[in-house]
């Protein structure tokens, strides 16, 4: 469990916190597309720099390795990056109520 905790848990919160902090104060819309594409950037650059910097002599990490680390926290991290838009989604987008026709 700690493991889970500190690969998982902990990047999928503070992921969270960071989209809505990035959604819900700046008013340009540029803020709000800068954590995923530097999630995107940040994770093939670990994924490359542990696939090619593994000493094995065998061509590579196993993939195993990968899935592990960066795989598992990518993946929080990723999932917390959507939970806190859709978070501010519902708290600040605009609603549009339609009334019943009798």
């Amino acid at each position: 469990m700690p493991i889970f905790l500190m690969l998982f848990l902990i990047p999928l919160g503070a992921a969270a916190v960071v989209e809505y902090i990035l959604c819900r104060f700046p008013k340009k819309r540029f803020w709000r597309c800068l954590p995923p594409a530097a999630l995107a950037i940040a994770v093939s650059a670990v994924t490359l720099f542990r696939y090619h910097g593994w000493d094995d002599g065998g061509g590579g990490a196993p993939i195993e390795t990968l899935l592990f680390f960066p795989g598992l926290p990518a993946l929080g991290l990723a999932v917390g990056l959507f939970l806190g838009w859709r978070l501010w989604k519902k708290l600040w987008f605009p609603r549009v109520f339609r009334e019943k026709k009798k």
